[in-house]
């Protein structure tokens, strides 16, 4: 468009909407209206936008970071879990080959005296993932007293043969006195066939 051509519209709007009737302090005042209009309908339509756009890659970024450094714990945990692994794995390769649960569990409870006071032994094995099995002896004492439960309790627990109390439940005997009640899991691990 040229210039004239320009000029000839912006003079057939003016004359159209009434504007070129209008004194300069109301010029100034639609003038003022129409500005507004535009610097909000840029900020609406353009600043905005990119202002939540903003906004939002920031909240990304940031969980991005939660993310990395729960993946770093994990990593760091796991880490852990595979040195004790290894750890376990040790102990049961230095452990007798000829070693079986119940059999320590029995030895334990002569040691500890209390082998009258088992009421029944139980051994089972559950596969597992990877290369161990867990090997398990569910263990019911009745009127055992403290202090032979406890003696029979650190007895039992070994770190070198990796015996350890999965479970237990300790109830007072209803028949005698002072005497407990108690039922517990005693598991090792063993190396699959």
């Amino acid at each position: 468009m040229t210039a004239l051509t320009v000029k000839n519209t912006i003079q057939t709007v003016l004359g159209k909407t009434g504007l070129n009737k209008l004194e300069n302090r109301e010029k100034r005042v639609v003038l003022a209206g129409v500005l507004f209009l535009v610097c909000f309908a840029l900020f609406h339509f353009a600043v905005s936008p990119l202002i939540q756009a903003r906004q939002q890659t920031q909240k990304s970024l940031i969980q991005k970071n939660k993310d990395i450094k729960k993946i770093h714990q994990l990593q760091e945990e796991y880490r852990k879990f595979q040195a004790q692994a290894v750890d376990i794995q040790n102990r049961l390769y230095k452990r007798s080959p000829s070693f079986t649960l119940f059999a320590f569990i029995e030895e334990q409870a002569t040691k500890a005296k209390v082998k009258q006071q088992i009421n029944s032994m139980t051994p089972s094995t559950s596969e597992g993932e990877g290369l161990l099995q867990e090997s398990r002896v569910d263990l019911k004492f009745e009127r055992i007293s403290l202090q032979q439960l406890v003696d029979f309790l650190q007895q039992i627990e070994s770190t070198d043969n990796v015996v350890l109390i999965k479970r237990i439940s300790i109830q007072e005997n209803s028949k005698e006195e002072g005497a407990l009640d108690a039922v517990m899991q005693i598991i090792t691990f063993t190396q699959k066939s």
